[in-house]
């Protein structure tokens, strides 16, 4: 059974307006079809879309607006559902801003997960295996002015935090400001991986990989959004890029297929939802953050700073890893190949990304300077929020 907390009052006794606004949308208890329906909606190529009763549309009213949106992008053509109508349209995106509500303005970590959860669902809909039924949902109305909601009010709570940044002047200005970022935000030098390399144990290692999992085996589409629509003078750089993750030309040797033999190898194997069940709500929204940028045009420029932050992060990070994991005996059967390989190319990658992806595109474009720096400091504010959750999640499991 999922059953929505209706408790108006936090546990200090204080009443909690945003719980009563939720528990007057979400207060009936619901029968699931699965004990675990996020690994069973996730990411599935051929599961036939459920035929809507009459009283589904009701039932979807009660619901988490995860289970929801679950729920609708396993249904049959929505504007052939009985009840599906603006009235319906109407509830349904209330029940996501009360939740927006208590997820943004009074930070509840369940109403956070679920609209993360949603968001993560609507965003499949458009990586989806072109074989599945649900690809049909797509650009359904109702689904993308959802997703639409979400992400503009999620974004504006985001970017509020550093609103009054000043935009770099020029290309220069802008290389330096994004490696000075790098160097000083804490999440690169966070001590979740001075504790992989010294401390953990095999099983919080291994803890780790599943984590990691969504967004790794995520990353070559990530790669190819950044290439569409992109500038002649940049192509070359982000060519590069895609050829290393897909192997140089060896498919045994994309870091997708390298990763995937990593997580059979400790024995942790595949998910249909590449183990994104498994993720707190800071996980869904680093992995959402990506989601947004590159499914946005114009967002785009935003798409180039995270990932060249993420060039810049991960090869000192995953250094420290690499040596945790040789500690506790792991890379013995050259398991860890996806880590060493990020050691390595991603240093070079790096530069490539700041001189021959951001230079020319601030050159041409020098308003694209203010988007870029966003994206660079949202990833690192994402990063910073996922390292600590999952940081004491692992600690958790001494």
């Amino acid at each position: 059974m999922v059953k929505q907390d209706t408790d108006t009052y936090h546990h200090s006794g204080q009443y909690q307006p945003w719980r009563a606004l939720i528990a007057s949308e979400t207060c009936r208890e619901v029968e699931t079809m699965s004990p675990n329906p996020t690994d069973q909606r996730l990411a599935r190529h051929d599961a036939p879309l459920v035929t809507f009763n009459p009283g589904i549309i009701d039932e979807t009213l009660s619901l988490p607006i995860d289970e929801a949106v679950a729920v609708l992008c396993d249904s049959g053509p929505l504007d052939q559902v009985p009840g599906y109508n603006g009235s319906y349209e109407r509830e349904l995106l209330a029940k996501a801003h009360a939740t927006l509500d208590a997820a943004l303005r009074y930070h509840d970590e369940a109403a956070l997960h679920q609209i993360h959860r949603a968001l993560f669902l609507l965003y499949d809909l458009h990586v989806a295996d072109a074989g599945s039924p649900r690809s049909e949902h797509q650009f359904d109305p109702l689904l993308t002015r959802l997703r639409r909601e979400i992400e503009r009010r999620w974004l504006d709570t985001e970017t509020s935090r550093f609103a009054h940044v000043p935009r770099p002047a020029d290309s220069d200005e802008l290389v330096a400001a994004l490696k000075r970022l790098w160097s000083e935000h804490p999440a690169s030098c966070h001590p979740l991986f001075d504790f992989l390399e010294k401390e953990a144990s095999k099983e919080q290692i291994i803890a780790f990989f599943t984590s990691d999992s969504a967004l790794n085996i995520r990353f070559f589409d990530l790669l190819l959004f950044s290439m569409v629509g992109s500038r002649i003078e940049v192509r070359k750089e982000l060519a590069q890029n895609f050829w290393d993750e897909s192997g140089r030309g060896e498919p045994a040797r994309s870091h997708v297929t390298l990763f995937r033999r990593l997580l059979d190898s400790v024995g942790v194997g595949q998910a249909v939802d590449n183990h994104a069940a498994t993720l707190d709500w800071q996980g869904l929204a680093g992995y959402n953050l990506f989601m947004l940028t590159a499914l946005n045009r114009r967002h785009y420029f935003k798409l180039l700073g995270i990932l060249a932050m993420t060039e810049l992060l991960d090869p000192p990070q995953y250094e420290k890893l690499a040596r945790g994991c040789r500690r506790v005996g792991l890379g013995t059967a050259n398991e860890l190949e996806y880590y060493d390989e990020h050691v390595t190319i991603d240093v070079v990658h790096g530069e490539g990304w700041l001189m021959n992806v951001i230079v020319p595109i601030v050159e041409q474009t020098p308003s694209a300077s203010a988007d870029i720096l966003v994206g660079a400091r949202l990833r690192l504010q994402s990063c910073a929020g996922y390292y600590d959750a999952l940081y004491a999640k692992l600690n958790a499991l001494r």
